[in-house]
């Protein structure tokens, strides 16, 4: 079982190396396509669901889910 001494000197040095991997991007570089395309994934499934409830609760001639 490793002692507090080597645990901490252990952690110490992996924050060490976390650090030198760190690459700073600026404003111009940052490109977030993923969190666009989550957005957008999330806005089609409001506008499916916002359908789909129209529909079923408020249209006289609706398609029917539980006849």
């Amino acid at each position: 079982m490793p002692t507090d001494e080597s645990t901490a000197s252990n952690e110490a040095s992996a924050s060490g190396a976390d650090s030198e991997n760190v690459r700073e991007i600026s404003l111009d570089e940052f490109e977030p396509y993923g969190t666009l395309a989550v957005t957008g994934a999330y806005f089609v499934l409001l506008l499916v669901l916002y359908g789909l409830l129209y529909f079923v609760e408020f249209a006289a001639q609706a398609p029917h889910i539980i006849e």
